[in-house]
């Protein structure tokens, strides 16, 4: 399928103190973000002067104090710690070449003052820091502690075994080259200000966040990733997640029992985190979290790179919006696959595996199953989806929005719930479509078709089919589109292009197969507490009526379940 992102790398990076990435999407505004706005040519670079470079050889010594600026090329083995205190407008260059330091109760690098500070892993060599024991009331609680900023490079490698957390920066912390090996019963890589990594090959073992950018500050409490190998595990794992106990009306968002979201304080256990946004242009990311793998306060964006995600929880989380750009997401396993207040997919390929629902909206963080007076209303949130790949294997609904959704492109297909208290589509607002492909099916029970604004044909039919490839033929045989799901199902919601009014289709999984003739752009038997029949209304067109639970006759009028007061 073609690429709805292009990402273009105006000039080399390592070269050019303008590197630009265009990012050009066919149906959003063109993104720009200027790499020297994040990162300057000695971030990158990792290079020191060997002439003007002070040697120190650690063996025998107890710790070491740095004040003032300058390159210090540090070797040998200690117990103690190397402290820079130097002045405002210093920068220290701590060369790693060769070095095991290990430090109890104490920081093994501990910055308290310059203007920055850059670590960096001479070419080859083999590293290590260790924090042996932890003070829980101190402050410094790092293996490598900064309160200014601070920028790890090179192409030399690093281990960290920690106590307390991996790697703190008080300020911005950035990686931009080198190996690191970090395990830590706190957090891996922490950092106030923002988080910004441009490479490396970067593997987290924590009890906590692996990764995580926080400050009270509106524009700050950021994380950027514009390229890197990441391999994160959090908290033993998606399969040491909390389980999640949801009452049987669970997809009604409210009324009948609340979801119990992960702790998002101090034993939080999430691969990415962030207070403020998450940008991902690049890389290649694998995570395994207890908790959320990706997960921003505010705005999370991905642009391109490859996430492979396991999640206890959310797979990928924005309080804000979640956008989706491009590149290749695969979320094998999660309780919801994707979740936000506003969830945007322009492009890229994604998969998505998920207990609950595959893809929802709320009306913001961590609102899935929150308490609503009225449990059919609107809260305002939406999915939208303008291209890319869609594939979801979902216990729970398969696309759910407590507000609108929208598809005017890309290919959607959904393998979505067995049983009859969830749909393979559900949503509180509207529901339209205008373009694209969709292929979903699931229970008959709370089925739910496009809504009658739709422009572009979709019929909703029964079928009893069985895990395989559901093909939709013309009259004349020839398969208009196709997808392959993974359980049972019971009914499916086909929309396409290629669909006419009038015409005669076959929609085929096995050795089962129906023929549907479209009577109107949004067409077929509409569905609710019950399955198809009488009593409900579909894409805006009356299949009758039936009595709720209080003895009302009372009518839907869009494609689905749910009663009108």
């Amino acid at each position: 399928m073609k690429k709805l992102l292009t990402i273009l790398l105006i000039a080399a990076m390592m070269l050019s103190t303008c590197t630009v990435f265009a990012l050009t999407d066919a149906s959003a505004e063109t993104a720009s973000v200027d790499i020297s706005e994040y990162f300057s040519k000695r971030d990158l670079s990792g290079e020191w002067d060997e002439n003007k470079a002070v040697y120190v050889d650690l063996n025998g010594q107890s710790g070491l104090d740095i004040t003032e600026a300058g390159t210090y090329v540090l070797s040998g083995s200690m117990n103690g710690t190397v402290t820079v205190s130097a002045g405002d407008s210093d920068k220290v260059q701590l060369v790693l070449n060769g070095v095991d330091i290990t430090a109890a109760y104490a920081a093994a690098i501990c910055v308290e003052n310059a203007d920055k500070t850059f670590i960096t892993l001479a070419e080859g060599s083999e590293n290590r820091l260790t924090v042996s024991a932890l003070d829980e009331a101190a402050e410094i609680d790092a293996a490598i502690f900064s309160r200014d900023d601070i920028t790890l490079n090179g192409s030399g490698s690093l281990t960290i075994v920690s106590a307390g957390h991996g790697i703190v920066g008080k300020d911005d912390l950035k990686i931009t080259g080198g190996t690191y090996n970090i395990t830590a019963e706190g957090r891996g890589i922490d950092a106030n200000d923002s988080v910004r990594i441009a490479g490396g090959d970067i593997t987290v073992v924590s009890e906590k966040d692996a990764i995580r950018a926080k400050s009270d500050e509106s524009d700050k409490g950021y994380l950027l990733i514009t390229g890197g190998v990441f391999s994160l595990t959090v908290g033993g794992g998606a399969d040491n997640g909390e389980t999640h106990t949801d009452d049987m009306m669970r997809s009604f968002r409210g009324g009948w029992g609340q979801t119990v979201t992960a702790d998002d304080g101090a034993a939080s256990g999430k691969g990415l985190k962030a207070s403020g946004k998450i940008i991902i242009l690049d890389g290649d990311i694998t995570m395994d979290a207890a908790d959320d793998a990706l997960h921003a306060d505010g705005d999370l964006t991905v642009y391109g790179g490859t996430l492979r995600v396991r999640s206890g929880d959310d797979g990928l989380h924005a309080g804000s919006a979640l956008t989706v750009n491009g590149g290749v997401i695969a979320v094998s396993q999660s309780y919801e696959g994707l979740e936000a207040a506003a969830v945007t997919i322009n492009g890229g390929d994604i998969t998505v595996t998920a207990s609950d629902d595959g893809v929802n909206s709320s009306g913001g963080n961590d609102q899935s199953g929150y308490w609503r007076n009225d449990m059919f209303a609107s809260d305002g949130s939406s999915i939208t989806v303008n291209g890319g790949t869609l594939y979801i294997n979902a216990q729970g609904d398969g696309i759910d929005s407590n507000g609108d959704l929208y598809v005017n492109g890309g290919a959607i297909v959904v393998s979505g719930p067995t049983n009859s208290g969830n749909g393979a589509l559900d949503y509180n607002g509207s529901a339209v479509i205008t373009g694209g492909t969709v292929i979903a099916a699931g229970a008959a029970g709370m089925a739910e078709n496009f809504g009658s604004s739709s422009t572009q044909v979709t019929f909703m039919t029964s079928l009893n089919g069985s895990a395989g490839t559901i093909v939709v033929s013309d009259a004349a045989g020839n398969a208009l589109l196709s997808g392959t799901v993974e359980k049972s199902f019971q009914c499916l919601v086909v929309s396409s292009p290629d669909l006419k009014v009038g015409e005669t289709y076959t929609v085929s999984c096995g050795g089962s197969s129906v023929q549907v003739t479209p009577s109107a752009v949004v067409s077929g038997g509409g569905t609710g507490m019950g399955g198809f029949g009488g009593g409900w209304q579909n894409g805006g067109e009356s299949y009758g009526q039936i009595p709720n639970d209080i003895g009302q006759t009372q009518w839907n009028d869009r494609g689905g379940h749910g009663w009108h007061r």
